[in-house]
């Protein structure tokens, strides 16, 4: 065996054996079909690759505490129409207008997002909420 091709089977060896990012579709984890609202309080505010997710908690039908996950586009494509860090904040009142998790998952997908103060926020300047 050759020093590259030993090498190379190195490279395969340490490499191929680690877990790779796990980036899937849009519809693997969100309904197409199914819209809705929620409005709570922001409790994290994750701006990271692939995608910024925001936790918000509010209060389900028997006025208990719940956590949702919402998700919107990576903060290099919200930093092209005027997102940054400091968008959405912990702590604010918010209400999301967006698509649904699939199979009942606590989750939507950011398609617009209504601030207290009134200000209306869209992670692409073309959405509009389905």
């Amino acid at each position: 065996m050759s020093i590259r091709s030993g090498l190379t089977l190195l490279a395969v060896a340490a490499f191929g054996s680690l877990p790779a990012g796990a980036h899937h579709s849009f519809a693997a984890e969100f309904s197409y079909d199914k819209s809705g609202t929620i409005s709570g309080k922001v409790v994290e505010a994750l701006y990271v690759n692939p995608h910024a997710h925001y936790v918000v908690a509010i209060k389900n039908d028997s006025g208990k505490e719940v956590l949702w996950d919402a998700q919107t586009r990576s903060p290099n494509a919200l930093a092209d129409v005027g997102w940054n860090k400091d968008t959405i904040r912990v702590g604010e009142e918010i209400t999301i207008e967006g698509n649904l998790g699939r199979d009942d998952k606590r989750k939507i997908w950011i398609r617009e997002v209504r601030k207290a103060t009134g200000e209306v926020i869209r992670p692409a300047a073309e959405e509009r909420p389905q």
